[in-house]
């Protein structure tokens, strides 16, 4: 009988502001899950605790919410020497990296035009009307990483307030007006099984309430996510007054604060398919699974 050992990462506290209990409990929640559903100890590491720590057996599979390069290096690294699962992968969590979404998205018709510039610079003859401004490598952290501007003399004001905090690169969206919608996806990208869907109004808004097509939306969301090869996800994404939906942002593993116990039913699925590969040999050892314990070396 095999033994299997699972390992959790929360995010790092410079990126969860007034946020931290929300993304903290999340992964709890999941641990918890897991430990019921499996009889596993899973430990859950600080990333600090994590980069500090050395790994006295393999770990089948690793889930994690840190974002920064230092951690995902190191997760990269045991993927590629020891073989063990990552949920999210490196890759899917570097995909929501404002460049590369912008890279990744910017070809389907529901991601607004957008544009990379350099906060120093930026040439903005190109740029008219209202615009989003935001800072280029991670999702906002902070409030004033996400700027509003209605003009040009707006735009060139919030450049040099993302250049002088040392933020070379920003991206720029052209605003689409309506109503905004935030969603959350667990879906398993090997197979594209859903797990699970769902999407609210964001509280803090105008809403008008206009029509559309909540096929459209799932559709659309989902396939976002597919493209950026992402498992566990959230977003925001507008619904136009004619009813056309845009897809305007993507990050992975957000705190589903309104919808924790539902949302880590779905990612405890989703990691036991994942850990006992549905199908395969591994499978048939589920009722007979002895208790793995995995007990980081510091």
């Amino acid at each position: 009988m095999t033994k299997k050992t699972i390992l959790g990462i929360f995010r790092e506290r410079s990126h969860s502001p007034q946020r931290e209990f929300d993304d903290e409990a999340i992964l709890k929640e999941t641990a918890r899950g897991l430990c019921s559903r499996l009889g596993l100890e899973i430990p859950l590491l600080h990333p600090e605790e994590f980069l500090e720590t050395g790994l006295d057996v393999k770990p089948d599979l690793i889930f994690f919410m840190c974002e920064e390069e230092p951690c995902l290096n190191k997760l990269r690294h045991i993927q590629e020497t020891m073989g063990c699962t990552l949920v999210n992968t490196v890759r899917a969590v570097e995909n929501t990296f404002r460049q590369r979404m912008l890279e990744i998205l910017s070809k389907e018709d529901f991601f607004p035009e957008s544009q990379i510039v350099c906060t120093m610079d930026a040439a903005l003859e190109d740029i008219y009307g209202e615009v989003w401004i935001k800072r280029g490598d991670f999702h906002a952290i902070e409030e004033d990483d996400v700027i509003f501007a209605r003009d040009k003399d707006h735009v060139r004001t919030a450049l040099e307030r993302f250049s002088g905090r040392g933020i070379k690169n920003v991206v720029i969206q052209k605003h689409v007006p309506g109503d905004i919608i935030k969603f959350y996806s667990v879906t398993g990208v090997e197979d594209d099984r859903e797990y699970w869907f769902k999407w609210f109004y964001h509280k803090d808004q105008d809403l008008k309430g206009y029509e559309f097509s909540k096929d459209e939306l799932r559709n659309k969301c989902l396939r976002a996510g597919r493209l950026m090869e992402l498992e566990i996800y959230g977003g925001d994404a507008i619904v136009r007054p004619d009813g056309r939906i845009y897809v305007i942002d993507v990050n992975a593993w957000p705190s589903f604060a309104l919808f924790r116990k539902e949302a880590a039913e779905a990612i405890c699925s989703l990691i036991e398919d994942r850990l006992f590969a549905r199908g395969s040999a591994f499978s048939q050892e589920r009722a007979s699974q002895e208790a793995g314990v995995f007990s980081p070396t510091p």
